[in-house]
């Protein structure tokens, strides 16, 4: 183990001598997509972030997400209409190691609601639970430069995430869930 984190230490400082140049002070405007995702085309769900360069080579920024979803009574369900509102903050640091090369890392904290209406004759019930979850996001990508200002970020992601749901005073531990999958970013350095 001694051996594989003095490795990777050094690999780090030769490839930080060709970091980029320049960059330090400047912003980092972008959004990014995950691509191996189940759902259809139509459900692309892009998040959008803001980082800024602490020097020429790290980036510290802060991306959001916000889903709202809405079965409208999908009878395959149930009889009534599911909706949920889920809001996501992440902050990360991103180390280039070159002038293409970046390793990512960050977390996740996200909170929301999931609201249960039944039609099915029980008067009119309703279930509302409250939503939390904490996940750990690492990667390592591309940053393929287009002009002095536009990046295409393909990357490779792997994130563990927890969740939990609140009914009243109970709490229930959802399954914790290890995903790995690729996503595409776009940056535009200002």
């Amino acid at each position: 183990m001694k051996k594989i984190i003095t490795s990777l230490m050094a690999l780090s400082l030769i490839f930080s001598a060709s970091a980029q140049d320049g960059m330090k002070g400047k912003y980092l405007l972008g959004a990014s997509t995950t691509i191996t995702d189940t759902v259809g085309w139509s459900n692309i769900a892009l998040t959008p972030s803001v980082g800024y360069f602490v020097s020429d080579n790290i980036a510290v920024g802060l991306g959001f997400s916000l889903a709202n979803t809405n079965d409208n009574g999908d009878a395959s369900t149930f009889t009534g209409e599911t909706k949920t509102s889920i809001i996501a903050f992440s902050p990360f640091l991103r180390y280039y190691t070159n002038d293409k090369l970046f390793i990512v890392a960050g977390f996740e904290v996200a909170n929301g609601t999931r609201t249960n209406s039944y039609n099915d004759g029980s008067s009119g019930q309703t279930d509302e639970f409250k939503i939390s979850g904490f996940g750990v996001d690492v990667g390592v990508g591309l940053s393929l430069m287009w002009g002095d200002r536009v990046a295409i970020e393909p990357a490779f992601m792997i994130q563990s995430v927890s969740l939990k749901t609140k009914d009243g005073s109970t709490t229930t531990d959802g399954p914790s869930q290890l995903n790995a999958g690729f996503q595409i970013g776009l940056s535009l350095r200002m």
